[in-house]
């Protein structure tokens, strides 16, 4: 939002005084229009703007929904699906998503600080996304072992069930709080404090104790800017991500024919057979395409062989090629399909001295079309599917005029 210039009367922030508060009266105060959307400034309000890492809520005022929440200086904005005709409004929050932010927020709090006591990893950044939320810490790397000690550690303070408790400090005063970072406002600065653990400046909505979050399950690393960034969930969305990998378990292991704790050991089995398969495959497509070169050349009148093959892979056509030129002196023009793109193999028998990469210049200035290779063989790619034809017309012209052969 930009600076407020109406000179509303600050917003009573009623989530800082209760973060269960679901439903509230309030006086309309404001009217806007902003990006298209009716918005209306209230005297007092239970919706939290986006801020800090943390979503906005959803809602209702009277019947209409509330659909973005903003904050300017001290005015909160609500932007709502239609204009809100009443002076007077009686507000509902979206308990269900209000309560799974501060499930994941409240979990953010006491991960980041296990990060700090077990590896001294600080936390650089904290995004609440719709299915998994994501903490930055400024390490190079995290080992496997430390991690699960951070995630015991994390999760032993959750079991412990200890109160969160949320208050205001003056800035002059703020020093006497053992925060686990400086806060980045000045001023009377609000902190959230899971007792004796972690002392944060934040001004987010949070559980009442340790244990409404359930459980904190950390899912996956990834390298960022030189740190790692680590995803996670807590409560509600634990419990769908350990059903919705225990359903894939068990699918895996009806697949497999095999008990859960075997789907492991079935499925590096299955990839070593498989990869043996596509190795045996691969000889056979290349015998297969000896032979069927060899029939094409006793067959074809001219020295010039070309055509589309939509039922053969870039691969095959690329060993047929090969096969081809190496039966003679033979120059191909081959054309397959892969998905929304066309592939186009150009080659040229050692002894007939044309350098196929000169076509590619010829190709490019009649169609998007992208690749290259050696002087006796050449493979192209083209977006452009319905210019297949074309192509292979260009590159049969082309490797006329370049050889004298027909």
């Amino acid at each position: 939002m930009k600076e407020d210039k109406k000179n509303y009367e600050p917003t009573e922030k009623l989530y800082f005084q209760d973060a269960y508060l679901k439903e509230f009266t309030a006086k309309v105060i404001g009217r806007e229009i902003v990006d298209d959307h009716p918005v209306v400034i209230l005297d007092r309000t239970a919706f939290y703007p986006e801020s800090g890492g943390q979503p906005h809520d959803l809602g209702w005022l009277n019947d209409l929904r509330v659909i973005r929440v903003e904050e300017s200086g001290e005015v909160i904005y609500h932007f709502l699906e239609k204009e809100l005709p009443a002076n007077e409004v009686q507000g509902r929050i979206d308990w269900t998503r209000r309560f799974d932010h501060m499930q994941q927020h409240t979990g953010q709090h006491i991960l980041s600080q296990a990060f700090y006591e077990v590896a001294k990893g600080e936390t650089l950044s904290f995004h609440l996304g719709p299915q998994e939320s994501t903490v930055e810490i400024g390490l190079p790397a995290v080992s496997d072992k430390v991690l699960t000690e951070v995630e015991q550690l994390a999760n032993q303070i959750v079991f412990s069930n200890l109160e969160v408790k949320t208050y205001f400090v003056p800035e002059e005063k703020i020093s006497a709080v053992p925060l686990r970072k400086p806060p980045k406002k000045s001023g009377l600065i609000r902190v959230v404090e899971v007792e004796n653990f972690d002392y944060s400046a934040c001004g987010g909505t949070h559980c009442q104790r340790t244990g409404e979050i359930g459980l904190i399950k950390v899912l996956k690393p990834e390298k960022i800017r030189g740190n790692v960034r680590f995803s996670f969930v807590c409560g509600y969305r634990a419990l769908r991500e350990f059903e919705n990998r225990r359903r894939l378990i068990q699918e895996l292991a009806r697949i497999f024919s095999a008990e859960e704790s075997e789907v492991a050991s079935c499925a590096d089995r299955t990839l070593t057979e498989l990869k043996s398969l596509k190795k045996k495959q691969k000889k056979i497509e290349e015998k297969l395409s000896f032979y069927e070169a060899r029939e094409m050349v006793e067959k074809s009148p001219s020295k010039i062989i070309s055509g589309i093959f939509p039922e053969k892979s870039p691969e095959e056509i690329k060993y047929l090629g090969l096969n081809l030129i190496h039966q003679g002196e033979i120059l191909a023009a081959l054309v397959s399909f892969r998905e929304n793109y066309f592939h186009l193999i150009l080659a040229a028998s050692d002894k007939l001295k044309v350098d196929v990469r000169e076509a590619i210049g010829l190709l490019k200035s009649e169609i998007n079309i992208k690749g290259g290779g050696s002087p006796t063989l050449i493979e192209l790619v083209s977006e452009e599917k319905d210019k297949a034809e074309k192509a292979l017309k260009l590159a049969e012209d082309f490797l006329k005029n370049k050889s004298g052969l027909s």
